[in-house]
């Protein structure tokens, strides 16, 4: 179609010619042309909250009635600060392990520092009531235990992934390397029950060389890439 006025040709269904804005004369021919703008849906969308969104909501709710209930009933131990901390630790499962895109090593490396700050926390509120409890079972069992179950399911997951050891190889690596830190803390008088320490280090040790055997070529690939070697 053709404006009359300016002289333009038109390639789309319109009633006002959009150069000159005047008024363009019907043509039958138009009817094969596609429209000018999107016609407009006349459906709501409808909107659902994220399930990120939904879990703070639910845990900040939870944590408010907690802390009423909490100076009612037993005043002397402030257990609604173990609810916040489980709440906000819930919120790290859900936002940047669950929902998130990250690779496997990113993932652990923040539920591991958000355990150690839960059994902090923890610690410290019941240290109150309990003045035989120390800090001392967070570093001798708690941190060994968490690096410990990071190793293994680092470990599990190579093992399944083995098509894909490109992307995950060095996670593993890193993860295992990271539980060898419980025996340099028993090293340094920190850590005084070595148990877990050394159950750390072995198993680490043992997913280090199992990766470093069978995935060798995709880890030497990948540190080529990653270094520009």
């Amino acid at each position: 179609m053709r404006c009359k006025y300016c002289n333009v040709e038109i390639g789309c269904k319109a009633k006002v010619c959009p150069l000159c804005h005047e008024k363009l004369e019907d043509d039958n021919s138009t009817d094969a042309l596609p429209s000018a703008y999107p016609s407009k849906s006349t459906k709501k969308e409808r909107k659902y909250l994220s399930p990120s969104s939904l879990y703070l909501s639910i845990a900040i709710s939870v944590f408010i009635l907690c802390i009423p209930i909490n100076l009612l009933t037993t005043p002397e131990v402030y257990w609604f600060g173990i609810v916040g901390i489980l709440g906000v630790y819930g919120f790290v499962l859900v936002r940047n392990t669950i929902l998130s895109n990250n690779s496997i090593g990113v993932k652990i490396f923040w539920q591991c520092v958000w355990a150690l700050i839960v059994l902090l926390v923890v610690n410290v509120i019941l240290s109150k009531e309990l003045a035989e409890l120390t800090g001392a079972w967070v570093w001798n069992y708690g941190l060994p235990t968490i690096l410990l179950s990071s190793t293994l399911v680092v470990g599990i997951y190579t093992a399944i992934a083995f098509r894909f050891w490109n992307d995950v190889i060095v996670d593993a690596m890193c993860v295992s390397a990271v539980g060898f830190i419980p025996i340099i803390l028993y090293a340094f008088n920190v850590i005084t029950q070595p148990a877990m320490s050394i159950t750390c280090a072995c198993v680490s040790s043992v997913v280090i060389i199992f990766c470093g055997i069978l995935g060798r070529k995709s880890l030497i690939n990948e540190f080529r890439k990653r270094f520009h070697v």
